[in-house]
């Protein structure tokens, strides 16, 4: 058993068990705290642990030893991911103006809801939007071609 009391399930609590829905077929995948990732037994997709935190790994000089290498390694991995996707996610609302409070709102909703680090949304989520409001799907769709074709040119 680890020495490290936020790796230790000695010290947890309720919350550091839980489920969350697949974002692919809505089954309930379950997580302990110190689950990178997970995959879903109705759909087999991978699903990233949206509240895993061990930024002890970044600072403690044993977080190689505590976790073991392979952990270790694949948190650093899903770490450069995560920070690149919200790093485009930055640029995206950066392409957004202030004033457009509901395609600002929507493309963070999108964002967190996605259970994936691959991506920043769900593309069929947006479509979805399409039947529903139009006009918020045509404008996050500009807004979306305009970010592209500068992370493009």
């Amino acid at each position: 058993m680890s020495n490290c009391p936020g790796q230790n399930m000695r010290f947890w609590g309720p919350e550091d068990i839980f489920d969350i829905p697949c974002p692919k077929c809505g089954q309930p995948v379950e997580f302990f705290k110190d689950d990178s990732q997970r995959i879903c037994k109705g759909c087999q997709k991978v699903i990233f642990n949206p509240r895993k935190n061990f930024g002890c790994a970044n600072w403690c000089p044993a977080a190689r030893e505590c976790l073991g290498p392979e952990k270790y390694d694949s948190l650093k991995e899903i770490a450069q991911v995560e920070a690149q996707r919200k790093s485009d996610m930055e640029r995206l609302m950066d392409t957004i103006p202030l004033q457009e409070i509901e395609v600002r709102l929507l493309f963070k909703r999108l964002y967190l809801k996605q259970g994936s680090i691959d991506r920043l949304f769900d593309p069929q989520e947006l479509q979805k939007l399409q039947e529903d409001n139009p006009a918020l799907f045509q404008k996050a769709t500009q807004y979306y071609q305009q970010y592209r074709k500068q992370q493009a040119g």
